[in-house]
């Protein structure tokens, strides 16, 4: 990771994206501070999602679900007999 104080040394963009490629770059004015970081698709779709409230809303409702069912219960909705399994000696 670099940090480079932006108050002291200007930088060009094309000069800090080459920087960004190679590591994570911090760039600093005053009391701000910015990440560039070189991203992939993935890394990008977390990042969308994450920011997706809908979706967000979604996973915090699923966190919430109580109600399980089990095997033989769901065999039994599904109208699926267990099956017996005698191994012959």
């Amino acid at each position: 990771m670099r940090v480079i104080e932006l108050d002291t040394k200007m930088l060009p963009m094309l000069e800090a994206m080459e920087m960004a490629s190679r590591e994570m770059v911090i760039l600093r004015l005053a009391d701000m501070a910015f990440v560039l970081a070189r991203v992939d698709d993935f890394e990008a779709e977390v990042e969308l999602l994450r920011n997706n409230q809908e979706f967000m809303a979604y996973l915090r409702e699923l966190s919430q679900a109580k109600s399980t069912i089990s095997l033989k219960d769901l065999r039994k909705k599904l109208g699926l007999e267990q099956r017996q399994i005698s191994i012959a000696a």
